[in-house]
């Protein structure tokens, strides 16, 4: 099972694309790619949990066998591949990707650490253990960015302190959290701009409070309202993060936490979907979408849904794919520029746990003649051009309303859908 790429039945790897009729009367917002494995695992599939992707729609998470998990990657050219670790290792993780660098973390008795950050490298076939500093026995990496930068936290899970944030570049893991000047810190994300954030304080559960941390320099982010404690869990390249708070008991929605996405300062609440009390938060990206999880943790009867919150509007997942897929989305983990999410869910014709690579539809608006998708001048340029009679009818792209003939009603369409 370490063997960089796996073609026996000990492992398969398929895609299954799914665009039929939307439940909802529109078309589907998402085609979706299922990342399906399966290991020699009794009777059942091996469960896939994508933890995250990078702009090529590349996928790194793990797959869990008779609770033994195992760290891949999955791209379209090659499906899914196990991330070959070194010997001694009975447990690995992936969870962030950036161009072919993969980290995570896996434990390794040889070492006598209890888990440990690791930088895979698929160009090259080159492992890296991250190792930790003096005196500690354990860290765990958690986020790349494209210049190849690692933060993550380290420290002696025994005796303490622990967690501490760490930043890895050039090969070399390098302590940040005396910057903070609390008991514990952890550094869960980090942007183009080398920023991060994570949390720092006693414990997440306690007085945590949310950070930037910008070379040495530490943003405190604070409380969201009606909370008692906070940590950044990302950051995108504008220096927003999204934060998750623990919400105090009077706070006046009934919610056990939230999720808020913090510019500047200001605290924006992304609310939750109707019913659930509970939200997550793991993936952002430059225009501020985000992807996470709700869970109604006081009726235990309804089942985790993954969402996406964009324009203000958070949405469930579920309602935005085909229904013929026969998919329940619990959990979504990561979104790119594409706006491509990496997702799990619950396949209903295979009783199993599934990896998702959803991908945005484009749809086609009406007067968008230059495909550029959206409506403007040059659009209307190549309408009046065109003006009058088609010459072919039914091959007249500017004849938006199908009479054979490019006019009022068809510039009338073009600037009701303009920008």
């Amino acid at each position: 099972m370490n063997g960089r790429r796996t073609t026996s039945v000990a492992i398969l790897a398929a895609m299954v694309s799914v665009q039929t009729a939307h439940s909802g009367g529109g078309p589907p917002e998402y085609e979706v790619t299922a990342i399906i494995a399966g290991f020699e695992c009794g009777d059942h599939l091996a469960a896939v949990t994508p933890f995250a992707l990078n702009e090529a729609g590349d996928v790194a998470g793990f797959v869990t066998c008779s609770l033994v998990q195992r760290a891949f990657r999955w791209t379209a050219d090659t499906g899914l591949e196990l991330i070959p670790t070194p010997a001694g290792t009975s447990y690995s993780k992936a969870v962030a990707i950036s161009g072919s660098l993969v980290v995570g973390e896996y434990d390794n008795q040889i070492l006598e650490l209890g888990r440990t950050g690791f930088l895979y490298d698929f160009e090259t076939d080159q492992f890296t253990s991250l190792g930790t500093l003096s005196g500690g026995n354990w860290s765990e990496a958690h986020a790349i960015n494209s210049a190849g930068e690692i933060v993550g936290f380290w420290g002696d899970v025994v005796n303490g302190p622990f967690p501490q944030a760490f930043i890895w570049r050039e090969g070399e893991m390098i302590d940040i959290h005396p910057d903070f000047g609390t008991p514990r810190s952890r550094a869960s994300d980090i942007n183009a701009n080398s920023q991060a954030t994570g949390w720092m304080g006693q414990a997440p559960q306690t007085d945590a409070h949310a950070f930037i941390w910008d070379a040495g320099n530490v943003v405190d982010l604070g409380l969201a309202p009606n909370s008692f404690s906070t940590w950044g869990n990302r950051i995108n390249d504008a220096g927003d993060v999204l934060l998750r708070a623990e919400f105090t008991e009077d706070e006046p929605t009934d919610r056990i936490n939230g999720l808020f996405v913090v510019h500047d300062g200001d605290f924006t609440d992304l609310g939750a979907l109707p019913g659930y009390d509970v939200i997550a938060g793991w993936g952002l990206n430059n225009d501020s979408m985000v992807v996470g999880m709700v869970r109604a943790f006081k009726s235990s009867d309804e089942p985790d849904v993954g969402f996406i919150w964009r324009d203000g509007v958070m949405r469930n997942l579920n309602d935005l794919i085909a229904p013929g897929a026969q998919l329940q989305i619990s959990q979504a983990r990561g979104i790119n520029e594409s706006g491509q999410i990496a997702a799990m869910a619950h396949s209903d014709d295979l009783n199993a746990t599934v990896g998702l690579l959803l991908s945005p539809i484009q749809q086609e608006i009406p007067g968008d003649l230059d495909d550029d998708g959206q409506v403007g001048v040059k659009d209307l340029l190549i309408l009046l051009g065109s003006w009058g009679p088609c010459d072919q009818c039914g091959k007249c792209p500017p004849d938006l309303n199908g009479d054979c003939v490019v006019g009022v009603d068809d510039l009338l369409i073009l600037l009701g859908n303009w920008g």
